[in-house]
């Protein structure tokens, strides 16, 4: 039987699927790891002009779809891709002749949280705290997937968006951002990269289920070791971090980094408790090594100020090596892609690995195709 693939539309939950089967000329869906939003484009003909007419979506109009393919891999077989929901957020006529196009995000343009510059400040809080703020603020849910959460004893927001106060925190601390289906989900990339592969690419299979392929690595920008050090003007509390990691890249550069590590109190949250000292003059175990006053040794490096100088190291480490190896795959549509899914590839010498999937890029503008973005796992 030969393979088969349709589209479901709804509008505001309404089943548009047969109206539109014949006007559409392509669908593309974007689903991004983190740092965006993900994101759908439908071009369909407007002949009749129905689509300025009484068939105009407003903006902020509800819109979802999915992909849905029978005996794509195997005959008798169907599976299908929701794409989740999304908000209109423009709609342009083209041609001649007349093309309608609708573009969809998945943030809620009404919140706000790309538009309104803000400025704010939290003290004495934690990551997960401002990103739930943000979120309800913003009208969607939060999912918190980090391990350990994140102490911070003071936050500027200055004339910056929600969304991206939020991404750089986010990336600060090596956690990544998505937002998807009325959901902001924050998580640890690092945690995702240890689950199993979802598919198989092996190099045999060029011409059959991949289209097209490009692999590459790249050393420049790579980094071998992560110090951080910084002296608070304030207090002149000296706080240090590092991270090297296991098998660094050969040409990798030492990188230095001069940034406040986010919380001077102590190393407050490696065991989910405020172990800091309340007296300046009080002793103290911080986990690391006993610590005695503080007001005496605020021009050394303190050990109990090092777990989030530590975090951001690796996470600028794993920012600059994910980009050393990478690959680009243009498949037969593929409906298990995802961004932060694992894939394996076999065959291709050197390249061959486990990859973790940044950018899937559904497209379904004649042959359905799947072309996807991805970086070797690092393995920390």
């Amino acid at each position: 039987m030969p393979r088969r693939s349709c589209l479901e539309v709804k509008i505001d939950g309404t089943d548009i699927s047969e109206a539109v089967s014949d006007r559409i000329l392509n669908f593309n869906y974007t689903d991004r790891a983190s740092g965006d939003s993900d994101s759908v484009d439908l071009s369909l003909t407007d002949r009749d002009g129905k689509f300025i007419g009484d068939w105009y979506p407003e903006n902020g109009t509800e819109f979802r779809a999915k992909i849905k393919v029978e005996n794509w891999n195997s005959s008798g077989d169907s599976d299908e891709l929701d794409t989740g929901k999304f908000k209109i957020d423009s709609c342009v006529l083209s041609g001649p002749p007349d093309k309608f196009s609708v573009k969809a995000v998945s943030i809620p343009i009404s919140s706000g949280l790309k538009q309104d510059e803000k400025s704010n400040t939290w003290e004495e809080t934690t990551l997960q705290k401002i990103a739930q703020e943000i979120a309800g603020n913003a009208g969607v849910d939060l999912i918190y997937e980090v391990e350990s959460d994140i102490q911070l004893d003071r936050v500027d927001q200055q004339q910056q968006t929600d969304m991206s106060f939020l991404l750089d925190l986010c990336e600060k601390y090596g956690i990544a951002l998505k937002v998807t289906d009325g959901k902001i989900v924050l998580f640890e990339e690092s945690v995702y990269e240890q689950k199993e592969a979802v598919d198989t690419f092996d190099k045999s299979e060029i011409g059959s289920r991949i289209l097209d392929y490009n692999f590459a690595q790249d050393t420049n920008g790579t980094v071998s070791k992560v110090e951080l050090y910084y002296k608070d003007p304030k207090s002149g509390i000296v706080a240090q971090g590092e991270f090297a990691p296991p098998n660094p890249p050969k040409t990798g550069q030492k990188l230095i980094l001069n940034e406040r590590p986010g919380d001077l109190r102590g190393d407050n949250y490696r065991n989910g408790v405020d172990t800091a000292s309340k007296d300046p003059g009080g002793t103290f175990s911080t986990g690391f090594k006993e610590f005695n006053d503080i007001t005496a040794d605020f021009n050394k490096p303190r050990a109990d100020t090092t777990d989030n100088a530590n975090r951001i190291c690796k996470a600028r480490c794993r920012e600059k090596n994910k980009k050393e190896w990478t690959c680009t795959l243009k498949l037969v549509g593929n409906v298990k892609m995802f961004g932060g899914v694992n894939i394996n590839i076999t065959n291709w010498g050197k390249y061959s690995g486990k990859y973790s999937v940044d950018v899937a890029a559904h497209d379904t503008g004649g042959r359905y195709a799947t072309t996807v973005n991805a970086h070797k796992v690092l393995g920390y």
